[in-house]
């Protein structure tokens, strides 16, 4: 009995070990950095941060939604935002976003709903 709590105590601490893990910074050595270097740096972090690089895209077609998100690669997807603050509604305005999807039914063809759960301009 003494040997199957050292085994289930060992096995126990083997998970606790395996499951850890730890997040390094490298930095740089360089003395002046750029403009892309600091950009590709900012950019890094909001994307280890969980945001989503999209433009915010107006349209005055009818059956349309009038503001939608384009996230930028990933085949020009969109998505329909229920809760975009009036600051950010303006056509072509850079964002930092992160989202939970809705499951409802679409207000437009092109675009999926989104609840937006944080949002930043970028630069």
């Amino acid at each position: 009995m003494n040997f199957n709590k050292t085994l289930f105590a060992f096995f126990i601490l083997a998970s606790v070990v395996a499951c850890s893990s730890t997040k390094t910074k490298e930095g740089s050595s360089e003395a002046s950095t750029t403009t892309t270097t600091t950009t590709t740096t900012n950019d890094d972090k909001m994307v280890n941060e969980g945001f989503i690089k999209g433009t915010i895209v107006f349209s005055d077609k009818p059956d349309d939604c009038a503001y939608t998100i384009q996230l930028e690669g990933k085949d020009g997807l969109m998505y329909d935002p229920m809760n975009l603050d009036v600051k950010y509604q303006k056509h072509d305005e850079k964002i930092w976003f992160t989202f939970s999807g809705l499951r409802r039914m679409n207000r437009c063809v092109k675009a999926n709903p989104i609840n937006i759960t944080d949002i930043k301009k970028r630069t």
